[in-house]
């Protein structure tokens, strides 16, 4: 069973936070330098939070250390209303600058301890002296997708609200006074957070977002004691502690559970940002929040418009030609396959709601369902690539032929049109050159069934003695059609390829007969009239053969009936020289005396 403890907050509960152990940061958090944040960031996709000692190399801007509450006051208007915390209540209310201010240099503060963590001073005179570190600035899915002040996405109007809507969450100024505590927590959205403090003390407890972590947080935040229940005691030998003073700037990712304690007077600036390294996190803590019921004041504002803008970005950034060497990394397509099942799940929720608009923009490039059928086509390609490229380092077939730097693959996204009846939206396209497989065939056969014989499919081809097989050409006389030969589907003994599109209308070798091969098989309509109902009858007995000569010559049969002597007298050296009679010749019907 859980320890109830004291109320969160008061006095009692920050002496006992102070005398209870936790694990090392170090285990944990990373210390690097300011130039080294960005690429730290992407090598390690952002899934462990950072400290960096000094400002330099971060491209940051603030203020001078003697920047003061009341300088504060002076940049966002004494007037301004903000929200204030009551630590040890753990309520907000609203107050105006002017009244913090006097309350924060008052000699005798009395039992009250104020906290102020949401005066965002984007629209003030304050923000031109504040600008985030430059790896924060490029990260932001704000900054890299949202409508422009000009009020333009990708070429198109966007409408005044999207601009006047935009989430500014970037620049926050944080006014702590001594002994404030901030309960264990996610960043709204799971957006990841900096920090710099200006000067003054912070100490974080963190525990990483692990899946039981995770459940541990969202069933606390369920509990009704979750306010004398410290959530440390669920999660064990999981809470790192990690103390930030003066000059110091710590990024947090998506998803880490934190508290903050701050032990003395503290003006710090800081911000939210969501990124395309962390979107599953995001998406998840999203969620969350919708099965929490929070209240939507601590949400990100526009928090699923926002990702339909990055889906359009990712779309727009790699969608056409493409070698293996300009791939998204493994974990971005991962992140992007979160996104587009959560993109439809949301917009199957929001469609024809009468608050569709403010979930779904309508300025997008593409209709939403078009835009998640291609995305979702782009994320399966991405797949099959990266597998295919795996398999290619490894010495697999296609490694170093003829790709970039050796390299293996091209890709080229085509549009595939949905099939009826199926509601398959991934179709994943790879073009590769086989000189084996063809494509679909142009040339105009028959409207029959695809699956119908090669005799039939082969009907508009004629027969050249010596040339195999060539395209009739159009203006033949059906007399001369009638001559064409065909070949029967069962046995196809030159192995055309029906489905070779390098065959035209125009007279092109589509197959290579050898003598015998040539002139085995009979015409059309002799074939018909023999075979009867049975498609697939071919002369194979002497009986057979027989039959079929009485058919075609029964001149020649009157005279062998009148002239009972051997047809090799009367037909001695004859050499066949025209079509019918080599046909004849191989029916048996001349004999040589070869």
């Amino acid at each position: 069973a859980n320890v109830m403890g004291p109320r969160a907050g008061t006095k009692e509960f920050i002496e006992g936070l102070k005398k209870r152990k936790f694990a090392k940061c170090q285990d944990v958090v990373v210390t690097a330098k300011g130039h080294e944040l960005a690429d730290l960031i992407d090598k390690t996709s952002f899934r462990q939070p950072f400290l960096v000692p000094s400002p330099e190399g971060l491209d940051l801007v603030v203020p001078p250390g003697s920047f003061t509450i009341r300088d504060v006051v002076d940049s966002v208007g004494k007037d301004r209303l903000v929200d204030v915390i009551d630590v040890q209540e753990q309520h907000d209310f609203k107050m105006s600058m002017a009244d913090f201010f006097n309350w924060f240099y008052q000699e005798d503060r009395g039992n009250k301890i104020y906290n102020v963590l949401s005066l965002e001073i984007s629209e003030t005179r304050l923000s031109s002296t504040v600008v985030p570190p430059k790896p924060v600035r490029d990260l932001s899915l704000v900054n890299r997708c949202w409508p422009d002040e000009s009020g333009h996405l990708s070429g198109e109007d966007c409408p005044e609200d999207d601009t006047r809507n935009k989430p500014e969450v970037l620049k926050f100024c944080l006014m702590s006074a001594g002994h404030s505590y901030t309960d264990f927590h996610i960043d709204f959205g799971g957006s990841s957070v900096w920090y710099h403090i200006l000067w003054g003390e912070k100490i974080f407890y963190l525990i990483p977002p692990s899946d039981v972590n995770l459940d541990r947080y969202e069933s606390w935040m369920e509990s009704p004691d979750n306010l004398t229940e410290f959530l440390g005691d669920r999660c064990p030998g999981q809470v790192y502690q990690l103390r930030v003073t003066t000059g110091n700037t710590i990024v947090l990712p998506s998803g880490w559970i934190h508290a903050v304690y701050t032990p003395m007077d503290s003006l710090v600036f800081g911000g939210n940002f969501l990124h395309l390294h962390s979107v599953e996190m995001q998406i998840r803590i999203h969620e969350m929040e919708q099965r929490l019921a929070t209240e939507r004041r601590f949400q990100f504002p526009m928090f699923e418009k926002l990702h339909w803008y990055a889906a359009q970005l990712f779309l727009e950034q790699y969608q056409g030609d493409l070698d293996d060497q300009a791939l998204p990394e493994f974990s971005h397509v991962e992140s992007m396959r979160y996104l587009v099942q959560a993109l439809a799940r949301w917009y199957d929720k929001r469609r024809g709601s009468p608050y569709q608009a403010e979930y779904v923009p309508d300025n997008l490039t593409l209709p939403p369902r078009v835009l998640l059928r291609d995305f979702d086509r782009l994320i399966g390609q991405f797949y099959r690539v990266h597998c295919r490229r795996r398999g290619d380092s490894a010495g697999g077939k296609g490694a170093g032929n003829g790709g970039p730097k050796g390299g293996g693959i091209k890709l080229k996204i085509k549009r595939q049109p949905e099939s009826k009846g199926s509601r398959k939206i991934v179709k994943h396209v790879i073009e590769q050159v086989d000189s084996i497989t063809a494509s679909s065939p142009k040339r105009n056969f028959d409207q029959r069934d695809s699956s119908a014989t090669s005799s039939k499919q082969l009907h508009k081809y004629k027969k050249k003695p010596g040339k195999g097989l060539t395209a009739k050409k159009p203006n033949e006389s059906s007399a001369a059609g009638k001559r064409r030969k065909t070949l029967s589907s069962s046995d196809n003994p030159v192995g055309i390829n029906e489905g070779d599109s390098s065959a035209s209308d125009e007279g092109i070798d589509v197959a290579k007969c050898t003598e015998d091969e040539q002139f085995y098989y009979p015409t059309v309509e002799d074939s018909d009239e023999a075979r009867g109902s049975d498609k697939n009858w071919k002369p194979k007995s002497h009986s057979d053969k027989a039959k079929l000569r009485e058919m075609r010559h029964p001149e020649q049969q009157q005279k062998l009936t009148t002239k009972p002597k051997s047809v090799a007298s009367s037909h001695h050296n004859h050499q066949p020289s025209t079509a019918k009679q080599r046909l004849g010749k191989k029916l048996g019907l001349f004999k040589s005396s070869r």
